[in-house]
This record gives C-alpha cells, structure tokens and sequence, in this order.
C-alpha cells in the first residue's frame, strides 16, 4: 500500500508486531459491511476493504482525516467510506458483521475505547453474529523499583520488576462497562526503593490472536507510590477515556 501520514503517526506504521496481529485478525473475519472507528491513516480498514462489501472509516481528528482521505484514493479502494466523525456520536445506520476499534491504550486510560464501545452495545450496531477487533483486554499490575517520581511509559521495559505480576482487570468489548473504576490489592515481593506499580495490558483480538504490551500498543506503565519497601496495599482508580491525570493511589 501507499501510505501518507503525519510525522507523530508514523511510529504507528513502523510498530510491525501490531500491524501484523491485527492484519490477521481483520483477514480472517473481515465480511459484509465493517466498521473501523478511529482509522488514523486508514490502514486497517484498507485491509479490511480487500474482504469485505463496504467499509466505513471514522475519524475524528480533521487533520489525519485528510490523510486517511489521500490514502484510500491513492490505493483504489472504492468500498470505504470514510467520515471525519466522533464514533460516539456517529448515526450507524447499518448493522456490522466486524468492527475494529483500535482505541487502545494501557489499562484503557487514555483512549476511549470503552466510551466508544459501549455506544456501539447500547446501539446494537453489531449484528447477533458479528464480532469485535479486539474482543478483549486484560490488565496485569506488579511492583517495581519506579526510577522516575511521575508516571511514566516504560517503553524498554526496563524498570527492576520486585513481585509477580497478577491480572487485576479483564474487560470484555462485548459488554457495556463502567468508565470509572477503582479496584484494591495487596502486592508482596523484594525490597525495594521508590516502589512503583507497572500496568501492562494484554490484548484478545479474538481467541487465535493476542498480544502482548508492544512499542506502540499499550507499553507498560508505571505509577511512582514514593514509598521503600517490599509490601504494599494499594488502592488505584482512574477513568477509562480520561487521561493520565485520573489516576488516583493511596497507599495502606
């Protein structure tokens, strides 16, 4: 394909592990009519459009917008429809065999993936037999030594993890669910300083493909809790859809 895109999206298209995993979810369920809510450079409905009657691609940013617009011409695909519009507020008025929604970020913060989708549910768009890309998301957290005192993506994956890692969250995109949440746990493990939480979030784009933290999808996260040692009780919430700022820990 040729590809045009804005200069921050490019790392998007470079993150190769990404686009092949979803590549492959989208060939093997892509049909009859799709959504692709979030498009960006217009890529993965693109891929879509090559299995199925009729694509709709949704953008809410004006400016990748006319990128994606450039992209479909270029490419010849005359199956995608392609609106600058807020998924949330879009009037879907054909009911989805797929919709792919790569609105993802760790532990869903930042991106409103769950806003989004649960439009989607209460509207019913997808039909009784269709399916959602991803399906799932599940969250892990660990204590680490944080060696920053903010929060902060742990890209390398370099921080000294301190205790196992447990699944504290598992969010199904079949479902309405809540956008603020608050959950409670104790974590055990070796001494350390400046102890840390790292969120690292896995990805079920269907039972056959799942995905890890990558560079680009979900890098682990970490939450400084500026205290030492090897035992804590935590507390953390936040809003799915909101931004880092909500995140809230308290610290027993």
């Amino acid at each position: 394909m040729l590809l045009k895109v804005p200069q921050w999206h490019s790392s998007l298209l470079t993150d190769y592990e990404r686009l092949a995993i979803f590549k492959l979810a989208i060939e093997k369920y892509a049909k009859g009519i799709v959504y692709d809510l979030g498009t960006g450079s217009g890529i993965l409905a693109m891929i879509a459009a090559k299995k199925a009657e009729k694509v709709y691609a949704l953008e809410l940013d004006s400016f990748t917008y006319e990128y994606a617009k450039e992209n479909i011409e270029r490419n010849g695909f005359k199956n995608i429809l392609l609106y600058e519009a807020d998924a949330e507020f879009f009037d879907y008025k054909e009911k989805a065999d797929l919709i792919i929604a790569e609105l993802l970020d760790t532990a869903l913060i930042t991106e409103p993936q769950v806003r989004v989708l649960n439009t989607i549910n209460k509207k019913k768009v997808l039909k009784e037999d269709g399916k959602i890309i991803p399906e799932k998301a599940i969250s892990t957290v660990q204590l680490v030594n944080s060696s920053l005192s903010y929060i902060h993506y742990d890209e390398e994956d370099k921080e000294k993890e301190l205790s196992n890692e447990i699944i504290y969250e598992e969010v199904n995109f079949y479902k309405v669910n809540p956008l603020k949440v608050s959950y409670k746990f104790k974590l055990s493990g070796e001494y350390g300083e400046n102890l840390g939480l790292k969120l690292r979030t896995y990805t079920i784009l269907s039972e056959e493909f799942v995905s890890g933290p990558l560079r680009m999808l979900n890098p682990p996260l970490v939450i400084p809790l500026n205290v030492d040692g090897s035992d804590v009780k935590v507390k953390l919430s936040y809003k799915r859809g909101g931004d880092l700022d909500s995140i809230k820990v308290k610290v027993f």
